[in-house]
């Protein structure tokens, strides 16, 4: 259970952490190369691009379970106390219901791109592999929102209590 909670807190935070230094080590090699010794990396900016691919996706999870996401709140904050609750659960529940229809709807995406065996230019890896990072993303983003909502309603029901 230790290691599950350790996951829960810190899972996006470690592989976000993992593909930025990625970007950054292939980015600063291929200028070495390019301008120390003059012969250019041809795998560096496709590598570069599917980190940040990856990393894009993995963070909608991560913002979402910072509260940090990109929100317009002016019209909710206006709202009386209790009809703010109640919208608040609407909008949790629609954002959840949101990313799991893009979740559901990946899936069979990138089986077809599976079945094709295309594979990347520069890296030879299986365009699979690049495009796995909607149903990782999507199903943080799932998982993050439904634990959002879960956590507001316990909120807003011991707020009541009290």
């Amino acid at each position: 259970m230790k290691i599950l909670k350790w996951l829960d807190e810190h899972f996006e935070e470690y592989v976000l952490s993992g593909l930025l230094i990625v970007i950054a080590v292939v980015m600063m090699l291929q200028v070495i190369m390019r301008y120390v010794f003059n012969a250019s990396l041809s795998w560096a900016e496709e590598a570069s691009r599917y980190a940040f691919v990856w990393s894009a996706l993995i963070s909608i999870g991560y913002t979402i379970k910072e509260n940090s996401i990109l929100k317009v709140d002016t019209l909710v904050e206006a709202l009386p106390v209790g009809l703010k609750h109640l919208m608040l659960t609407l909008i949790n529940v629609s954002v959840t219901l949101f990313f799991g229809f893009l979740f559901y709807h990946s899936i069979p995406a990138i089986q077809r791109v599976i079945r094709t065996g295309q594979t990347s230019p520069a890296l030879k890896i299986p365009l699979g592999w690049v495009y796995f990072a909607a149903i990782a993303g999507f199903f943080l983003a799932t998982l993050r929102s439904l634990q959002k909502t879960r956590r507001d309603m316990r909120a807003t029901i011991s707020k009541k209590e009290a």
